[in-house]
């Protein structure tokens, strides 16, 4: 939520948060779900965790893993696949980290999990049951309510990824400030000329993993990843995130800030049309 080469971490720590679940009619209520671009995305630690899943989250990789008898399934946060045990299983939504919590979307509890799923359009309520036990996820009011007018659109998204790729190679563009100035604020675009460019060169992050989570009415983080390559004995991917942040002012979304980290997670035959 910083760079190579890293030695991976060996401590796990599953820290996600802070979903506390009550009991309503013998069943237990959780109610952090979260209804996102028409999809119902579900608190994974707390959902499984109720369902005596045992689930071990690895900070340094970004990474849950969830044992069901024999079976292990590793999730990489901003990635729509799972492994399960040795095999793929793609899904059509990313895993997400918003407010320190891991979310994946609810079509992952059926398919990859085995758990039957029941949605209550009225009430806004998905029931997960698994053998003997069962969980009602209940969608929690968003924090903000930005209006539909003001909302990041799919192609301005699209834009502000394409020119935060052009800002690693200054080489190419000839007047900074004027070409940049209606995607990016002038306290970035200063911060790209002083620093020559922004760190992450030769690396065209796309929309296949983008998510955005907004933090206020007028603010928002485009978070993207991009796998250069593997680790020499192939059995872990090489993951940058690029965070941005970006602000609503006069009219339109410019992205004020940009942040990047590296992880590694584990070799998942993650391919650029795949991520």
């Amino acid at each position: 939520m910083k760079k190579l080469l890293i030695s991976i971490s060996t401590v796990m720590i599953f820290f996600l948060a802070n979903v506390i679940p009550t009991q309503a009619s013998g069943n237990e209520v959780i109610e952090h779900g979260i209804l996102k671009n028409n999809r119902v995305l579900i608190p994974i630690r707390a959902v499984s965790q109720n369902m005596g899943i045992d689930v071990k989250w690895n900070q340094f990789q970004k990474t849950a893993q969830l044992t069901i008898g024999e079976t292990v399934i590793t999730l990489a946060v901003q990635f729509k696949r799972a492994l399960v045990n040795q095999d793929r299983d793609d899904f059509d939504a990313p895993v997400e980290l918003i407010q320190n919590t891991t979310y994946v979307p609810l079509r992952f509890v059926s398919q990859t999990m085995g758990a039957e799923v029941k949605w209550d359009q009225k009430t806004k309520e998905a029931t997960v049951i698994l053998d003997d036990k069962q969980v009602v996820v209940k969608l929690m009011k968003p924090k903000y309510q930005v209006p539909t007018n003001q909302r990041l659109s799919d192609t301005r998204i699209a834009r502000l990824s394409e020119k935060l790729n052009e800002a690693s190679d200054l080489s190419k563009v000839k007047q900074v400030r004027t070409y940049f100035k209606p995607y990016f604020t002038d306290r970035l675009i200063q911060q790209i000329i002083e620093q020559e460019g922004l760190h992450f060169k030769e690396m065209n992050f796309d929309m296949n993993t983008a998510t955005v989570n907004y933090a206020s009415n007028t603010s928002a983080m485009l978070i993207q990843s991009y796998i250069p390559g593997n680790i020499l004995t192939g059995e872990l991917h090489y993951v940058f995130d690029r965070e941005a942040h970006i602000i609503y002012a006069n009219g339109a979304w410019k992205v004020d800030k940009v942040s990047d980290h590296l992880r590694q997670i584990p070799n998942m035959s993650l391919e650029p049309d795949l991520q």
